[in-house]
């Protein structure tokens, strides 16, 4: 080696390599490729197998065991790590792969930055200055789509998924963010996974499924998962390990078909749930139409059982992800992939996670997760899932009222519902201050047309369902719905009314606002009385829509009698006791399968013997008007679901 400036040089047409000296130039050697002259220092292949050796470490890191809370900080802080900078970041980063560092773009390669961006998002000092460039590069998914790798990527929402889940035995599920944390919850211990049972068994449980869930919300396609259960089955029966994506759809299937049956309150669909949740992550991290089908999964267990995940993050988060993939736009996928069953598929993905989305946001008074003015994609073909192949529909789709259900017929008939739930959200109950429209008695008019005129076209009731014992789809599912949208229509209407002196409504006002209240009255009267029915003949699974829908017309009842007049005039004191009764037995018998129920039984007898003794003295001349009770700040918070 010599002392001064060395320059490799190649030998003019014997492709061979020679070193020359410059003591001109600085002391770096440098060395230039035959074949695409770039420069390159001495000791290059050495600081590639450095290079190499550090991300093998940062993978050992990131694959160590981390905790919930740390995940989630971690997702959070490369979410405000990735800003104004990111262009230039990125601009900054491929400048420096492509003049210092050159390699190719394998799989393993793409497994290394990953593990490495683990390590850097974890939260150290240098992450802290700046993001890593290898943070900003864009890498191919699964699918072959190019995704930046930063806080939107399918890795980083993979762990903030995955805390999630991770955390969600201890809250309730509900609606809201986080449910409602209860000592019951607090206290049960975490439960262990548990294996798929005899095929007999897991065949019992995933007939219930399609038979009491997959019509509401057909976002797996039967025939496709039969072959998956199959498969699973064969493997497990012999000694083999099934495809992990398979797994997780029959563990999940399992454990939400556990719930719709007599071992709802066994540890079966708990311990099917927590095997589940073990084998997640192999669908999520795929970032395709799969991996919203597994949050959909997780939504339809967290209906039903009282742990789980909240019904709004898991509906945003399955919305999010059709927006992302394109599933919201009538994109001419037959163009680029001739798969009828895939298309289809596709439509039933996005509307279910529409209809979860729409019910969440409406029934929580929250913002929308996508607006139908975005929306521009056909509804699913109302034809079964045995008509539908990839290479097209075997039967002709149903396409009037009159014709027989098929399986999915009650689900593209609840999307109507929701679609008007959505309208009445942004007409009735605006967003922002200084656009009140509540109590306008056009829109309410048309709107409850438009309910009476869904309610009359409901198709039939399947007969699979009612060989099931199940309500959804049944002429008394659909009049439920109709009278809880008469509440979600009129409610903002109950509540503007209360702020109004009377002495400044003029007649025909004061006519209108006696007739929402006495409507709202019998619509609560008529859920109450519908509800206890489908108890008494075991027709409906505890789920925490019904919670919902029977506390919240059990409140409105009891308002509209200590608010207005006219209704305490009507309603006879029998009826009131009656009412008022069927409401307390469905609480109480929810109480004894779910233990967090307790706080809405308890606050409902309250305000039900309260206003009974109001009712009371105000037929005996004991009070004048009565000013009805509330629920403080805080007690209202405790019972938000």
């Amino acid at each position: 080696m010599t002392s001064a400036h060395e320059i490799a040089v190649r030998r003019e047409g014997s492709g061979l390599w020679q070193l020359r000296k410059d003591n001109a130039k600085s002391e770096a050697c440098i060395i230039e490729d035959p074949s695409t002259r770039r420069h390159y220092p001495r000791g290059y292949v050495e600081t590639l197998e450095e290079r190499v050796a550090q991300l093998e470490r940062s993978a050992a890191i990131v694959e160590r065991p981390r905790t919930p809370e740390e995940i989630t900080i971690t997702a959070t802080h490369v979410s405000h790590d990735v800003g104004p900078v990111a262009e230039a970041s990125v601009v900054d980063a491929t400048e420096q792969m492509n003049g210092q560092i050159q390699s190719h773009p394998d799989d393993h390669h793409d497994h290394q930055l990953q593990s490495d961006h683990g390590d850097h998002a974890g939260g150290d000092e240098e992450t802290d200055e700046e993001p890593s460039s290898l943070d900003l590069l864009l890498l191919r998914a699964a699918g072959g789509e190019p995704h930046y790798f930063g806080s939107s990527s399918s890795f980083s929402f993979t762990k903030l998924f995955s805390a999630r889940l991770r955390g969600s035995q201890f809250h309730m599920p509900g609606l809201s963010m986080n449910g409602m944390t209860h000592p019951y919850i607090q206290e049960r211990p975490r439960p262990a996974p548990a294996p798929l049972p005899d095929r007999a068994t897991t065949k019992m449980l995933t007939t219930s499924y399609f038979d009491n869930v997959h019509p509401q919300f057909p976002f797996l396609h039967r025939p496709t998962f039969l072959e998956y259960e199959d498969a699973v089955m064969s493997a497990c029966e012999n000694g083999l390990t099934p495809n992990p994506v398979w797994s997780y759809f029959v563990y999940m299937v399992a454990a939400v078909g556990s719930l719709t049956g007599p071992l709802a309150g066994s540890t079966l669909p708990e311990g099917l749930y927590a095997a589940g949740e073990e084998l997640y992550e192999h669908v999520l991290q795929l970032n395709n139409l799969e991996a919203i089908q597994a949050m959909l999964c997780c939504a339809m267990y967290s209906l039903r059982s009282p742990i789980g995940v909240s019904i709004w993050t898991l509906s945003g988060l399955a919305i999010r992800q059709c927006v992302e993939l394109g599933l919201h736009r009538d994109i001419p996928w037959a163009k680029v992939d001739p798969n009828t069953l895939k298309t289809q598929m596709r439509r039933r993905v996005f509307w279910c996670s529409y209809n979860l989305d729409r019910g969440a946001a409406v029934t929580l008074g929250r913002p929308v997760g996508i607006a139908d003015s975005d929306i521009d994609v056909e509804l699913f073909l109302d034809v079964d899932d045995s008509s539908i192949t990839p290479t097209g529909i075997s039967s002709q789709p149903r396409s009037s009222p009159t014709e027989p259900p098929t399986v999915v017929s009650s689900a593209l008939h609840t999307i109507k519902l929701r679609k008007i739930w959505g309208r009445m959200q942004s007409q009735i109950y605006p967003q922002t201050r200084g656009s009140e429209s509540a109590g306008n008695s056009l829109l309410e008019s048309m709107f409850k047309d438009e309910l009476r005129e869904w309610q009359q076209t409901a198709p039939g009731e399947l007969p699979q369902g009612r060989a099931a014992n199940n309500a959804f789809g049944s002429t008394e599912w659909y009049k439920l719905m109709y009278h809880h949208s008469i509440l979600l229509l009129y409610r903002g209407h109950l509540v503007t009314k209360q702020r109004r002196r009377p002495s400044a409504q003029s007649p025909a006002q004061q006519s209108l606002n006696a007739s929402v209240f006495l409507d709202c009255a019998a619509s609560s009267q008529g859920i109450c009385e519908a509800y206890r029915a489908l108890y008494m003949t075991q027709r409906l699974n505890d789920t925490w829509a019904v919670l919902h829908v029977v506390f919240l017309a059990g409140l409105t009842y009891i308002h509209c009698l200590w608010t207005s007049s006219e209704t305490r005039a009507a309603i006879r004191r029998d009826t009131v006791a009656s009412t008022c009764t069927n409401c307390m037995m469905i609480l109480v018998v929810m109480t004894e399968r779910w233990a967090s129920v307790a706080p809405y039984r308890d606050t409902f007898e309250i305000l039900s013997n309260a206003t009974q003794s109001m009712l009371v003295d105000l037929d005996s001349g004991i009070r004048g008007s009565p000013r009805g009770p509330a629920l403080s700040a805080y007690q209202a918070d405790q019972n938000n679901c």
